[in-house]
Order: C-alpha cells, then structure tokens, then sequence
C-alpha cells in the first residue's frame, strides 16, 4: 500500500510538471525508455538502490549516463528521487505516470483474460461495447490462462469483471456450502 502511495505521489508530480512544460510525449517515452533500460539492467538499480553507495556517487552516475539521453525534466526528477532515497519505487511510478497519461488521453487499458485465445472479430465487439460503456477508447491486452476454465475477466482500470467458469464453481461452492441442512 505503501508503495502505491509514493509511487501516485511522484507520479503525479512528474506528471503535471511534464504537463506544465509542454513535454508530455518527449517525457513519457523517455521515462519508458528508461524503464526498459532498468528492467534490463538489474545491476543498474541494485546499485542506485544500495544504501553502501554514496548518493554523490549516485548522481555522479546519472548524470554521466543521462545528461544528453533523457530531458532535463526527468534527469532532475532521477536526481530527487536518488536524494530522497525513493529510486526503488521508479517501476511503479513509470507504471502510475502511464495510467496518468492513458487517462489525459482518454485512453484506457482493458487487460482481457480468457482460457483459450479469442478472434478478432470477438475483440473488436467487446471493445466497442467497453468504449460505449466507459466513454473512452479501449485498448485490449489480451492473456490467456487456462486455469480460468472458461469464461472471461475485464480488468478495467480499478474494476474487474469476472465471468470466468472458476469464478462460477466457486460462487456456487460457496453458496453451497453456506446452505444449512437440517
């Protein structure tokens, strides 16, 4: 919960001051790049994050290696993140700044679960019936998870909406065995 809490704060910080200064677009692949680059590199993060290595050391580091990679924007941002000891917390922030800027986009990600893979045809007629509902434009990421049986769940945002076969047996099991029997 913590981390969900810092990650909203920074996010949304980062957020409005990209929105300020008119560098959404050049803000956002650059923080996604630099995300990649840390998933990447595990080395990378285990260094920024060691409590052993002196923070000027650390900016040291971001500056040499971003300086004339990222905006000047998001290094600064690095920069206090490394000072107020939060660099750990960049894969969520970079997850919240995405959800930020779907929404100023008007654009929202459905994450659409099924037992076995769905047809375009199928896909295209739920997006258009989640974009009638919501009122934005839809993207669908699709996965598929056998242990659904089958079924369907939408992830929307904050909301889920679960129509999958487990989901079912185990309402009905519950029901079932909430049931008293004299």
């Amino acid at each position: 919960m913590r981390e969900t809490r810092v990650a909203d704060r920074y996010a949304h910080a980062l957020f409005e001051v990209a929105l300020a200064k008119g560098l959404i677009d050049n803000l956002a692949a650059d923080l996604f790049q630099l995300k990649a680059f840390c998933k990447h590199d595990k080395k990378f993060m285990l260094f920024l994050q060691a409590p052993q290595v002196m923070t000027e050391d650390k900016v040291k580091l971001i500056k040499e290696l971003f300086s004339s990679r990222l905006s000047p924007s998001l290094v600064s941002f690095l920069l206090l993140l490394i000072e107020k000891n939060r660099i750990e917390f960049l894969d969520q922030i970079a997850d919240e700044f995405e959800k930020r800027l779907e929404n100023y986009r008007g654009l929202i990600k459905a994450v659409v679960t099924t037992a076995i893979p769905i047809d375009d045809t199928y896909k295209n007629h739920l997006q258009a019936r989640l974009e009638k509902k919501t009122g934005k434009k839809i993207e669908i990421v699709h996965k598929i998870d056998k242990s659904i049986i089958g079924g369907i769940i939408v992830q929307l945002n904050y909301q889920v909406i679960d129509r999958s076969v487990r989901h079912e047996l185990n309402t009905l099991k519950h029901d079932l065995l909430a049931l008293k029997v004299y």
